[in-house]
This record gives structure tokens, C-alpha cells and sequence, in this order.
């Protein structure tokens, strides 16, 4: 049996997690995958950056890929970057292509072939377009704007893999010709304003995972100037490199926070610390100033509550589950929820503990003198299977001390291993970024707290989202006090540095 290396374990363990909705979700490293463009399309900028993005996500989660780029002068950018980044996958640039080779071809461009796995994509502005089939793609581009180009490469890149995995249409439809714009978040051929020609940020980001490289990738091809506080507690692991955009191999065990800083050197004055926001928090008003503006990158609920509890006048939070993305908003002094009315600390049973550090079920830690068996292992979520095999023959109530005793003894745990696939957390820095733009320059609002959707099924499904603060929750019945505490805290002017 072929082991899946740790840089493809979390896209594959979130094509598993769809069930029998994926029938080659098992299967889908195997397949063939064809990526090229056309010439009109990639003489344009945006052309350009869109290429470059779905290439790096594309290499994420697959191990083979094969790049046709006839006669582009463009083609040598492509392997550069490839040479840069030193992945462990085989990207082969091919002098010819007989598309009926592949299992899925996506071209950044206006083709489409209808008679074969194609998906073409490309932006304009603000607005994207994709598509499975269907009719061919207006090929103007003209209006540079990267987050347009890393939206619709992450669409681009969502539906090859509905592709490579077999979804089934009543999970994961096909998008046939979608126009869509994230600066209204509606199907729409506008490619709306241009991009402002300087945004002034001083900005606190916390958390480097798959969500903040995308929240990078744009700062950095962005004109932002201004200085940006980086925290993010952890190291790179291998198992990142299927998730996280911009890392090659040499970046493993590297501190992501320090990668940030160095990945924004030139465009912003940034500092960064390996340190959770938890330990951070002493520092600020001492060695740095409060914050009045924070960007989320987070995966749990305490470290989100931690960033609330510095009452900044806005925080834009960024959240995936394996197929979900979502941006949500949560300023200070309008009746708008806070993140503590959103991610209330839980209640959890002790069921509930049990059965997530052993992944038995509920029903079987009812049976505490049984033994673990196989069929308990094939139930089990995927991450805790290889451990939960070797407890096989056990008694119940032994395994569940085993696991209790192994939680405990680890002083500082390491991100819990999650499915994830980069194309869905680029989505949700996309979203992001056009939020902090909004603010940051003053544009109209669009959203009240925030915009979600389901990426199998794409944006023009999505949800606009307006939470009222919650009267239980401290914002409401410490409002005076915070008020106070923000006077003191905070400076109208402020830098990093």
C-alpha cells in the first residue's frame, strides 16, 4: 500500500471526508492533471497573476503536474517560480499537449472544450470568471486587480478537484460561465473600481496558516504601505505544504510569523514573534501600541475571544471549515455582534472530550469493559485512526485513560492535523483583503457582519450574514467600561515601528 506523504495528507483526508458524494476521492493523486492558458489572456497582468496563483495552488495538491505553455514568453516566469519554491512534486513543462491524455485540463484563459474535463478561468477587476464547460470566457482582463486573480484561481483550482475526485452533482455541481465580482458579492460582469493607488495600513495579523498566506500573497502585490504587527505561535511542519501557498520544502521548521515578516519585506515595516496572541497580550502598551485594526488568520475560539478582548475599533476574521469560507466583520461602537457573541466558550460534556481525543463514539465509551475493535477504527475520524489501530483489543476504559494521560502530557500541542485544501482559504483571504481595503480607504460598506459560502457549490450560493450583538455577552454589559479602557488604549495615530 502506497503511504500518502504529509505534504498531500490534508487535501487528500479533505476529498475523504466527502464520503461516497467523492467515489475517486481515494484515488484522485493517481490522475493526470494538465494546467496551460492562452497567449491573449497571459499577455495581460491580471492574466499573469492568475496563472502564477493557480500554479501555486495547483502544486499543492497534487504530486504530478504538467504545464503547456506554447510559444508564451510568460513561460519562463512560471519556471522560476517552480525552481524557487523546490516543492516535492514533479512539475513537468510538456513541448506538446493531446488534451485527451489528461483527466483534467485547466487553462487561464477564454478556451473552452466542451468535449473534455476543461475548466477555464480568468478575472477582470474585482469580477471572475469560471467555468466547467459551457460557453467560451470574454478574454478581457484589462483591469489589474489581485484579488480578482486569486479568486478565480481558487475557483479555477475548486473545480479541478470537484473533477479529480468525481464529485457528485448534487454535493459539488459544475459552475458552468459565472461571473461573479468580490467587491459586491453578486453575479455581475462589473469588474467594479480600480484598486486604490496607495492603502496606508497599520495592522495587526494574527496567525500565518493557509488563511494569512493568502492574506500575503495579496499584501504583497498590493500598493499597502504602513507597518503590520505578526504573531503566529508555530513552525512550519511538512504536512503545510499542502496548504499553505507561498512555502517551498526549505521553509519546513521555520516560524511562520517570521516568514510573514520577511515575505512583506519592502512593502511593509513589519515585526513578528513566535508567540500565541495569549502571551502576547502583556506586551502590548508597553513595548508596542494597542491595535485599532486586526486581521484573523485563527482555527480556535480561545485565540479569537484573546484577540476581541483588546476591543480594537475593527476586526476582520477569517474562518474555513473543509469546503466553507467566510469573512466577517466586527466593529466596535455599532450594534454589530463582537467575536465573543460569535464564538461563545463552549460547554463541552464529558462524552464529548472522550470521544474526541479517542475517536470511539459515544455509544461504544457507554461499553467500558468491551475491547476496540476494527470496525471501531474504520468509523473513526480520519486523523485518529493510525492511533486508535494500535489500541485495537483493548478495553474501552484503558484506551480512553491512554488518551486522556497522552492530551495531558503535552505541555505545547502542535496544530491539530485538519483537513484543509488551499484554494478554499484563499477565498476566504480574498474576502478579507477586500474588507480591509473597504475600511482602510473608506469605501461604502457592503457588508454588515460578513459574507459565507460553500466553495463545492461557489459564491453565487453565498450567504450575506448580519449578527446583533448578543445581551448576555460582555460587550453589551461591559460597554461602558470597554469605552473607558479603549480612551486610554488607544492612539488616533500609531505604528509598529
Amino acid at each position: 500500500m502506497t503511504t500518502t506523504p504529509p505534504s498531500l495528507s490534508r487535501p487528500l483526508a479533505t476529498a475523504e471526508s466527502l464520503g461516497d458524494k467523492a467515489p475517486d476521492a481515494k484515488h484522485f493523486l493517481e490522475r493526470k492533471v494538465l494546467f496551460t492558458g492562452d497567449s491573449p489572456v497571459l499577455a495581460a497582468k491580471n492574466g499573469q497573476d492568475c496563472f502564477l496563483d493557480s500554479l501555486l495552488l495547483l502544486s499543492r495538491i497534487v504530486p504530478v503536474l504538467f504545464v503547456y505553455l506554447p510559444a508564451s514568453p510568460f513561460k519562463d516566469a512560471a519556471a522560476r517560480l517552480i525552481k524557487e519554491l523546490d516543492l516535492p512534486r514533479k512539475i513537468e513543462f510538456v513541448s506538446n499537449a493531446d488534451y485527451e491524455d489528461y483527466d483534467v485540463i485547466l487553462c487561464v484563459g477564454s478556451t473552452v472544450r466542451g468535449d473534455l474535463p476543461w475548466v477555464t478561468v480568468n478575472s477582470n477587476g474585482w469580477m471572475v470568471r469560471v467555468t466547467s464547460g459551457g460557453e467560451a470566457l470574454s478574454p478581457d482582463c484589462r483591469q489589474v486587480n489581485p484579488i480578482g486573480s486569486l479568486a478565480a484561481a481558487s475557483l479555477g483550482v475548486s473545480e479541478v478537484f470537484k473533477l479529480l475526485i468525481s464529485a457528485k452533482a448534487e454535493r459539488a455541481p459544475k459552475i458552468r460561465n459565472l461571473s461573479f465580482s468580490f467587491h459586491t458579492y453578486t453575479v455581475t460582469d462589473d469588474p467594479g473600481p480600480e484598486i486604490p493607488s496607495g492603502i496606508p495600513l497599520d495592522l495587526l495579523m494574527v496567525g500565518v496558516g493557509a488563511i494569512g498566506h493568502g492574506v500575503i500573497q495579496l499584501l504583497r502585490s498590493l500598493p499597502v504601505s504602513g507597518s503590520m504587527l505578526v504573531i503566529d505561535e508555530q513552525d512550519f511542519a511538512e504536512e503545510n505544504i499542502g496548504t499553505c501557498l507561498l512555502i517551498g520544502s526549505a521553509d519546513i521548521g521555520k516560524p511562520k510569523a517570521l516568514f510573514a515578516r520577511d515575505a512583506l519585506n519592502g512593502k511593509l515595516k513589519s515585526v513578528a514573534f513566535r508567540q500565541s496572541i495569549k502571551e502576547f497580550i502583556p506586551r502590548f502598551g508597553a513595548e508596542f501600541p494597542y491595535p485599532r485594526l486586526v486581521v484573523n488568520g485563527l482555527d480556535n475560539v480561545e485565540s479569537r475571544r484573546t484577540v476581541q478582548g483588546l476591543w480594537p475599533d475593527l476586526v476582520i476574521d477569517g474562518a474555513i471549515s473543509e469546503f466553507a469560507c467566510e469573512v466577517t466583520l466586527h466593529p466596535w461602537g455599532k450594534d454589530l455582534s463582537c467575536l465573543m457573541c460569535d464564538f461563545e466558550e463552549p460547554s463541552i460534556r464529558a462524552e464529548e472530550v472522550q470521544s474526541r481525543l479517542t475517536g470511539l463514539s459515544e455509544s461504544r465509551l457507554a461499553e467500558p469493559d468491551s475491547v476496540v475493535l476494527e470496525e471501531d477504527v474504520s468509523l473513526a475520524p480520519i486523523e485518529k485512526r493510525p492511533w486508535l489501530r494500535s489500541q485495537v483489543g483493548k478495553k474501552i476504559c484503558s484506551v480512553i485513560s491512554e488518551a486522556t494521560v497522552e492530551s495531558i502530557s503535552k505541555e505545547r500541542q502542535p496544530e491539530g492535523f485538519r483537513p484543509s485544501v488551499p484554494f478554499v482559504a484563499c477565498l476566504s483571504s480574498c474576502m478579507i483583503v477586500a474588507e480591509l481595503i473597504r475600511y482602510t480607504c473608506r469605501q461604502p460598506e457592503v457588508l454588515e457582519t460578513g459574507f459565507q459560502f460553500d466553495v463545492l457549490r461557489g459564491p453565487q450560493f453565498g450567504l450575506t450574514k448580519s449578527h446583533a450583538r448578543k445581551s448576555t455577552c460582555m460587550c453589551v454589559q461591559r460597554s461602558s467600561n470597554i469605552e473607558v479602557v479603549r480612551k486610554k488604549r488607544l492612539s488616533p495615530t500609531q505604528s509598529y515601528l
